[in-house]
């Protein structure tokens, strides 16, 4: 990665000096939540916003207050000299996709946000801000859980010493409360989906977090992670690591666990993310309210930004093919812990489960008993798992999913289907050979 230009000054005042002295435009590079907190402060400092630029076609062509929101297609259109805000976490990527296009005058945001994280940030949004791009809205709480997560993020993540992983996904049973047809994580697919048992799930914590030395957020997931009893045991096993900083729990908003539970998962590190389906979400305000009682901050949101990504099926890509599909994929960091391996998307994490697509070991890297072998050992494998989430260009099991592009046409989200979906299943032992 090339290090940024020196002549823009990170820290707020020296921006505001410098934009003040030199006429280039602006632009935030992410048309969400913190892109619009960025926009904000800058606006009450005099400083314009020419434009947002995203990679989701579906947030474009639209305005956030009174600036536009461009594709980042268009940004050949402009100035190379412009400067770029990136409001991303996953800043890396964005790097690498604006010097391919010759804008070099690009700029971390998480500096400027520290210098005046004093100034209620939160404040900024208000009205039509407080809404995303498919018009639903979301609660105070994650206003602070997504600026420190894009601080932290992108701080750490451009520390070249260590190995900062921004998210896991832990898969804590197959087992969902809904049926969708579309769902990105395959669940549609299990026939007789099961609960992994604590035992095993603690031991894939310990082994991860031997080799990790930071990872912002575990993802408690599934299926529908309420359907496992011992899911509150797991979130506080997650949370008790110094190396972990929030340990977030996703739940449809149909099942409420006993208040019991609930209070056990209460931790300064919990936050609780809540999607909701319409009447399905039955107890989406019931778990709220107890969540509220426990002081568990939390988001409660519509389902939205769904694709067709949910189709598994064996297709024959040529190498630049796959490496094209995960360039864009909106999914490749989303990295998922399952079975003692990592991946690097849910969609490879249950396809290996599912047995839905050939072997290889290409898919992942294996931490198993990781947590009990030499310091020499778990170095190789830092250096191996950095490499892995980082550098590689695709992995084979791009050639048996259907894509999931930023801005790929939105679909109807939770359409249930009353059995399960079929599928080809594949020998763990024979490359191609269907069982």
């Amino acid at each position: 990665m090339k290090p940024e230009l020196t002549r823009i000054p990170q820290d707020f005042n020296g921006f505001q000096s410098f934009t003040k002295n030199n006429d280039f435009p602006i632009f935030i590079f992410g048309a969400d939540i913190v892109g619009k907190v960025m926009a904000e402060l800058l606006k009450s400092n005099g400083i314009t916003v020419t434009a947002f630029v995203d990679n989701n076609k579906n947030k474009c062509n639209i305005n956030i207050g009174n600036i536009k929101v461009i594709h980042a297609s268009e940004l050949a259109k402009e100035n190379n000299d412009s400067i770029i805000l990136i409001a991303s976490t996953y800043i890396a990527d964005i790097i690498a996709q604006l010097e391919d296009m010759g804008f070099l005058n690009w700029l971390p945001i998480y500096n400027i946000l520290e210098d005046k994280k004093d100034s209620d940030l939160e404040s900024f949004l208000v009205g039509s801000l407080r809404y995303n791009h498919s018009g639903g809205g979301f609660t105070q709480d994650f206003d602070s859980f997504v600026l420190s997560n894009m601080i932290n993020s992108q701080k750490k993540y451009l520390d070249p010493k260590s190995l900062y992983i921004r998210s896991v996904d832990l898969i804590l049973t197959e087992k969902c409360s809904l049926k969708c047809k579309d769902c990105s994580n395959l669940m549609q697919y299990y026939e007789k989906p099961i609960n992994i048992s604590l035992e095993e799930l603690q031991q894939d914590l310990d082994d991860l977090c031997t080799v990790a030395d930071e990872i912002n957020e575990i993802r408690i997931i599934g299926g529908d992670p309420f359907m496992h009893k011992d899911c509150h045991k797991v979130v506080q096993h997650a949370a008790s690591y110094e190396q972990v900083n929030k340990v977030v729990i996703y739940t449809n908003g149909t099942i409420c666990p006993p208040e019991e539970k609930i209070a056990q998962m209460a931790h300064k590190k919990t936050f609780v993310f809540i999607t909701t389906y319409g009447d399905l979400s039955r107890n989406a305000e019931k778990l709220g309210q107890l969540l509220k009682k426990y002081n568990i901050p939390f988001n409660i949101q519509d389902a939205y930004g769904w694709t067709d990504c949910g189709d598994i099926k064996l297709y024959d890509r040529n190498q630049a093919q796959l490496n094209e599909l995960f360039r864009f994929c909106c999914a490749k960091n989303f990295t998922t812990l399952t079975d003692g391996k990592i991946f690097r998307c849910p969609f490879a994490a249950n396809t290996e489960r599912l047995n839905a697509m050939p072997e290889s070991a290409e898919n992942y890297i294996s931490l198993k008993g990781l947590s009990k072998q030499s310091a020499e050992t778990i170095h190789k494998k830092k250096l191996s798992l950095k490499h892995y989430l980082r550098d590689i260009p695709s992995i084979p099991a791009c050639n048996s999913c259907n894509g999931r592009t930023y801005g790929d046409p939105e679909i109807q989200p939770g359409i249930q289907v009353k059995q399960q979906i079929k599928y080809q299943k594949y020998s763990r032992n024979t490359e191609k050979e269907p069982v």
